[in-house]
């Protein structure tokens, strides 16, 4: 999802740093557009990898907007079974890592800069098996509305968008998932089975259009969702998609 929100941004003429732990997958995503994307090998939940895509920003100079998409689903399974490091490490990578990326990168936003977190059905239902991604996700939709309020008075609007159910690794991730360990893993088997996944490039041009269509009030005011019928009307009479 985060490599066609890169070419997406970048085939309307954006300047993109695409951030990720993987040299060879950022490598692949710049080589589509290699005037336009850079890309930045970092950790998101270590202070070393945020403080790389920091050095990567000011570089840059100025930043117009912030997309915090990287996020971890493991461990799957029982929260009275879940061991301290493994939950540690998905709440720093989906929770600490927006919150203190995006202080590190707040000298370099600019006036009316904008702030995208990436959300989840999971932050609002309980999923068995999923505890703990549904309270990293919910944790960050508070972090969503926190902010909203503190950086507003700074002329800097944070946002949150539910994509969907998208078809990415993390959902083949999810069907190979052993029912003991996710009971409602035959739901996202027959999603992907019945073709109703969202595609990356459907998400990419509705997180495009809201980070560079609408007004500042409008971007931040709910969170928004591809399954919203009044809001992807919205953007689909925009976009004319």
């Amino acid at each position: 999802m985060g490599r066609a929100l890169a070419w997406d941004l970048a085939s309307r003429g954006g300047r993109v740093i695409a951030i990720g732990r993987r040299a060879d997958a950022l490598e692949e995503t710049r080589a589509k557009a290699p005037e336009s994307i850079q890309v930045a090998v970092a950790d998101v939940s270590t202070p070393a990898g945020r403080d790389a895509i920091a050095l990567a920003a000011a570089a840059q100079g100025t930043i117009h907007a912030l997309v915090h998409n990287a996020a971890v689903l493991e461990p799957v399974g029982a929260l009275s079974e879940v061991s301290l490091d493994d939950w540690r490490y998905q709440q720093a990578v989906n929770v600490e890592g927006p919150l203190f990326l995006t202080q590190a990168l707040l000298p370099y936003l600019a006036e009316d800069g904008r702030i995208l977190h990436v959300s989840s059905g999971a932050a609002h239902r309980s999923l068995n098996g999923w505890g703990g991604y549904c309270a990293s996700k919910a944790a960050l939709y508070m972090l969503y509305q926190c902010l909203r309020e503190e950086l507003g008075s700074r002329s800097i609007h944070v946002g949150s968008v539910r994509p969907g159910v998208v078809d990415t690794p993390m959902q083949q991730q999810i069907r190979e998932t052993d029912e003991q360990r996710f009971p409602g893993v035959e739901r996202f088997r027959r999603l992907k089975t019945e073709g109703q996944l969202q595609p990356p490039e459907r998400v990419a041009d509705f997180m495009s259009w809201i980070l560079l269509e609408t007004g500042d009030k409008q971007f931040s005011l709910e969170e928004w969702d591809i399954d919203n019928e009044s809001q992807t009307r919205l953007w689909k009479d925009t976009r004319q998609v």
